[in-house]
């Protein structure tokens, strides 16, 4: 194989790897927190009973997490959309 063709190939590979990872590392925005919590509120209803009404929430460690408190459960969401699910009164 010529040499242009290797170097030109490990280029685009390379290239095609660093795409992929920024495209993965890319974050909810919490701009639009009214969504996300109505998204937890629904979740809520779901599984644990109650009303969305109940729902509230608010930005938590310099606004890398969203905590939504729906009765005695709260809820924690991150910048990558996971949930964590922990009652009320800890562990």
């Amino acid at each position: 194989m010529p040499r242009s063709v290797l170097i030109t190939t490990s280029i685009l590979v390379v290239l095609a790897g660093l795409g992929g990872f920024w495209l993965g590392q890319q974050r909810v925005p919490f701009e639009n927190a009214t969504g996300v919590i109505e998204a937890v509120a629904k979740l809520h209803v779901e599984t644990q009973g109650g009303v969305a009404s109940d729902c509230v929430g608010w930005l938590h460690d310099a606004g890398d997490v969203l905590r939504v408190r729906c009765g005695d459960v709260r809820y924690d969401v991150d910048r990558m959309g996971r949930i964590t699910t922990l009652p009320e009164g800890g562990i």
